[in-house]
């Protein structure tokens, strides 16, 4: 009787170890890429930190704005909104800034795929979502993402494009650049994504932007562009002309809690003020610890069987 008791043991123990090393496995998984809230520069297509400087007929939908520099030159010929404005050292821009400096840091998140040196984006086509990280990125021909999850390209340097490339598929709202230095995207390229750099960024002749282009410390140039993405873009802030709506102070608390945090700059977007979700909830976790516990009860019942004084 106590081999038979002392085998369940033993067998129970390495149902213990075994799924303990799974759980393990569940829980060291990387984390899934997720969209940073851009909060008060959620409005704008352009953002730059010195000038913006524009030749051609360049459109975007949104907000064009300039901290702490002021200069805009080449409008007209280029046209911003409607609903967008022209915002030059002003409060929004000042607060576009700060809400773009908390999303370029929000994006160094954990590389899930990394390529040694500089990487032709076009070699490896398609992609799923991820974060991709490189010392810098070009693209050469067509780059093709599958799936609307988040796309995170993280370059220690540039990306460069070639005259006439492009990227296609995917979510433009969530799709990301986010590069140390600079970006040039060349003539004729259809590039899509919002394009974060700590320089400047350089959208040559022709070239189309489905997203938008933040510069933390340069400059933003423009040579007959058109930038779309209207469909990512929040309202825009209000001009001085402008009276903004009073809110309402008779949400719930929940509610209220809810918009306090979807005003944060730099955290992940949820969506319908659901809560923070950096991955898919762990399900499997959760059945591994349940087998465990059972384990744990029927070995302590079979010791105790084993130990039992005999009438």
């Amino acid at each position: 009787m106590h081999k038979i008791n002392y085998l369940t043991l033993a067998i129970i123990l390495a149902m213990l170890l075994s799924l303990a090393g799974l759980s393990f496995n569940v829980s060291a998984q990387p984390l899934a890429a997720t969209s940073p809230t851009l909060g008060k520069a959620a409005s704008y297509s352009v953002l730059a930190h010195t000038t913006v400087t524009n030749t051609g007929p360049t459109t975007m939908p949104g907000d064009l704005g300039v901290s702490p520099g002021s200069a805009v030159t080449g409008f007209p010929p280029g046209h911003v909104g409607p609903p967008g404005h022209i915002h030059k050292a002003d409060g929004s821009a000042h607060d576009a800034q700060i809400a773009d400096t908390a999303a370029f840091g929000y994006l160094d998140q954990g590389c899930t795929t990394t390529y040694a040196g500089v990487q032709d984006l076009t070699l490896v086509s398609p992609l799923g979502p991820g974060v991709y990280c490189a010392d810098a990125f070009l693209l050469t021909g067509n780059l093709t993402l599958l799936g609307n999850g988040v796309f995170i390209f993280k370059s220690a340097a540039t990306l460069t494009t070639s005259s006439g490339s492009s990227v296609t598929g995917g979510d433009p709202c969530n799709v990301w650049w986010r590069l140390v230095k600079s970006a040039t995207i060349a003539t004729t390229t259809a590039f899509e994504g919002n394009i974060l750099a700590l320089a400047s960024i350089d959208l040559d002749t022709g070239a189309s932007l489905n997203g938008r282009a933040f510069a933390q410390t340069g400059a933003v140039t423009l040579h007959g562009n058109t930038i779309t993405g209207g469909d990512c873009l929040a309202a825009p802030a209000p001009t001085a002309t402008e009276k903004p709506k009073a809110k309402s102070t008779n949400l719930p608390s929940s509610e209220q809690t809810a918009t306090a945090l979807a005003s944060v700059p730099g955290l992940p977007s949820t969506g319908g003020g659901a809560p923070i979700q950096d991955e898919d909830f762990p399900w499997s976790l959760v059945f591994v610890s349940g087998l465990c516990a059972m384990a744990f009860v029927l070995g302590v019942r079979a010791l105790r069987r084993a130990y039992r004084p005999k009438p």
